[in-house]
């Protein structure tokens, strides 16, 4: 027997579908918006880098976190990836996690972060809602981050003279 929770949040954000994307989608540059995340490497490119079979490791900054080993097994430019864990999480059966970016036209797009867990019935994260309640409070959290730091003029301004 196994206990499920599911974490689904989501923002809109008043930039281009284009931009979010940009930036959900580019794995190593995750700290820069989700602040427990002290670091994201690639240990597996995918195709394209970041797309199916890439494989990424998640170091976090909470002590008691572990590092988690996670795969990306669908990847939709520029609309959504979905990534599995398979490492670092003992008594986790499975876990999905999905990055959906959704355009609303007019430089408008929502974002969507949808996480998938099933954990073994003796699971301490199992037995109790803190954890869930913790770990959506991460990822709305994460996700009004990124909606401040893309809407800003200064932001807008330096992509747009990247792109140049």
């Amino acid at each position: 027997m196994t206990v499920k929770r599911q974490i689904h949040t989501s923002c809109d954000i008043n930039v281009a579908a284009s931009k979010v994307w940009a930036r959900v989608s580019d794995h190593e540059a995750t700290p820069s918006w989700v602040k427990d995340v002290k670091k994201v490497t690639l240990q597996r490119i995918g195709n394209p880098k970041n797309g199916v079979g890439a494989e990424r490791v998640t170091v976090f900054k909470p002590i008691l976190w572990s590092t988690i080993y996670e795969k990306i097994t669908y990847f939709n430019e520029p609309h959504e990836f979905h990534a599995v864990l398979f490492k670092g999480m003992p008594g986790v059966v499975s876990h999905l996690s999905k990055m959906i970016v959704d355009d609303l036209g007019a430089d408008r797009c929502r974002l969507r972060w949808e996480v998938d867990f099933e954990f073994v019935t003796f699971h301490p994260f199992a037995l109790t809602d803190s954890f869930t309640k913790q770990f959506k409070n991460v990822l709305d959290t994460a996700l009004l981050n990124l909606k401040q730091q893309i809407e800003q003029p200064a932001y807008v301004a330096i992509s747009l003279r990247a792109l140049g």
